[in-house]
């Protein structure tokens, strides 16, 4: 973590205020702005700006949210460079996200389960409407305001399905516990493949840990490639069997066997869930 020592006084024109986050990628701070609104200013790990390859990644990520506009997704305001190094700044929505959700509660309760892979699943849609697939959905990536509006974030592993392949052959890129099979192999990605991410998603929300929490490392990707998770259903008996089943359409290995659009997955679980909208 960056110690209250190490954090910057200022970063171009915007003056930082606290630490939100620190992760592969960098560091995430709150800062206000020139105009004096807060924003979420994320800069990138020096070692990473050395490297072409994901300076390239990291400008596509500012360049695909600008292009993507709905409720759901938080914008992008700004980029520039400090020494040498890349930011971002986005419009600040609040200090939570799904996974502090989930740590805190354990098992979240249906209806706000499916209010909120509504939300996910209608930015989503609209990241994939642009050619663009986002490859990291994960409850980390998944902001909430104190309302708890859900909103999706980082765009920093997205892929453009009209561009170039920016990975080095065989990498894969993604997070272990919400990863596709067909991202562990390299292969092309979709939506589904973003399907099945946020089919992971739910299954925690539902549980309060991922499908394979119980395996490390390797036996992690392992599992996603062959091994299917029980039904949710199984440790909460308070949800419908049918949720459940949703659920595991969701993370059915094969692509073509999932929900083709993270809308038709959010429908198909509300459904299940006779939850009326």
């Amino acid at each position: 973590m960056t110690s209250e020592a190490n954090i910057p006084e200022t970063i171009g024109p915007y003056r930082i205020e606290s630490v939100l986050g620190v992760g592969g990628m960098g560091q995430v701070y709150r800062a206000i702005g020139p105009d004096g609104g807060a924003v979420a200013l994320k800069l990138v790990k020096a070692d990473l700006a050395r490297d072409e390859t994901f300076r390239k990644r990291f400008a596509r990520e500012a360049r695909i949210a600008q292009q993507v506009e709905h409720p759901n997704v938080v914008p992008v305001l700004d980029t520039g460079e400090e020494n040498g190094i890349p930011y971002l700044a986005q419009r600040f929505v609040g200090n939570s996200n799904l996974a502090d959700s989930i740590k805190a509660e354990g098992q979240l309760k249906l209806e706000a389960i499916v209010s909120t892979c509504d939300q996910v699943a209608g930015g989503l849609d609209a990241l994939h409407q642009h050619g663009l697939v986002h490859r990291d959905v994960k409850p980390a990536n998944i902001v909430l305001d104190e309302s708890g509006t859900a909103f999706i974030t980082d765009f920093g592993l997205a892929k453009d399905s009209q561009g170039s392949l920016l990975t080095r052959p065989g990498q894969a890129l993604g997070s272990l516990d919400y990863m596709s099979p067909e991202q562990i192999r390299s292969e092309e990605v979709s939506a589904a493949t973003d399907v099945y991410s946020l089919g992971c998603v739910i299954w925690e929300c539902l549980v309060g840990a991922p499908p394979f929490a119980d395996r490390q490392g390797m036996r992690v990707l392992w599992a996603h490639l062959q091994d299917m998770p029980p039904s949710p259903c199984e440790r909460r008996p308070d949800v419908p069997e049918a949720v459940g089943d949703v659920v595991l359409r969701g993370v059915a290995k094969d692509p073509d066997d999932r929900p083709q659009a993270t809308s038709e997955f959010a429908r198909m679980l509300r459904a299940a869930s006779g939850i009326p909208a």
